[in-house]
């Protein structure tokens, strides 16, 4: 079967099963690094209560929490290279005009111009400017999701690659052409599903979340999640 192919099947039984694949990644969540889930909430919630972007963006107490949040999740580790706080805080009060542009819009709206809104956001990831990697999908979409929780879904190697099959050097390599796949994949299935009615506790935080989390339950059930010996070796080499 043609890689697309196996994508738009896995697509709709992600769908048909929605519930069940979030229930899976409850139960066997492999997201357990030390203050993984605590940071997230923490600056989730803060996120939360400062509403605008602008806001949250100007607090340094949400951005140490938001660079805190991503060295627990694995970026600034190995290869990857988280830049300093100050400058990180600077990198993300530089992209504060395309962030506010950004911030009105949900990854399940009806009436989301997909195209526009994925280029869009690609030119946010490609110059954040918060990693030295020339890799910056992983790291960003992680940033930026907790900038815009109800808009950009964070994504990995270990799940979100495997899901999309993916191969290492395309996603490595083809950021941009994977990056905008994968958002009009999130976006159609956003639609289908309503996630916003499965916010709740723990790893459930926001529409998009909800979204990676029922991805990674269906990797998990399916055989498809975690890194190969490839991919680890792989790791040391690149970036998360």
């Amino acid at each position: 079967m043609m890689r697309l192919e196996r994508v738009k099947q896995r697509a709709e039984q992600l769908v048909a099963s929605f519930e069940h694949f979030l229930v899976e990644f409850d139960q066997h969540t492999p997201f357990t690094r030390p203050g993984q889930l605590e940071c997230h909430l923490r600056t989730i919630r803060r996120r939360r209560e400062f509403g605008g972007v602008e806001a949250a963006v100007g607090d340094t107490a949400f951005v140490r929490s938001l660079w805190d949040t991503l060295r627990a999740w694995g970026i600034g580790s190995r290869a990857s290279r988280l830049a300093p706080l100050d400058l990180f805080h600077q990198a993300i009060v530089s992209k504060l005009p395309h962030l506010k542009n950004l911030e009105s819009l949900s990854i399940d709206s009806p009436d989301l111009n997909t195209e526009a809104t994925a280029t869009e956001i690609w030119l946010l990831i490609d110059r954040l400017g918060i990693v030295e990697n020339d890799a910056t999908l992983v790291p960003c979409t992680k940033a930026l999701h907790h900038l815009l929780p109800d808009l950009i879904v964070p994504m990995d190697r270990a799940y979100t690659r495997r899901f999309f099959a993916w191969d290492i050097p395309e996603f490595q390599y083809q950021q941009k052409k994977v990056f905008i796949e994968a958002f009009r994949y999130f976006a159609a299935i956003a639609r289908d599903v309503s996630p916003g009615r499965h916010v709740g506790a723990g790893w459930r935080t926001s529409r998009t979340k909800i979204l990676d989390n029922a991805l990674v339950g269906y990797c998990l059930e399916k055989g498809l999640g975690g890194p190969s010996r490839r991919e680890r070796l792989s790791y040391l080499r690149h970036d998360q």
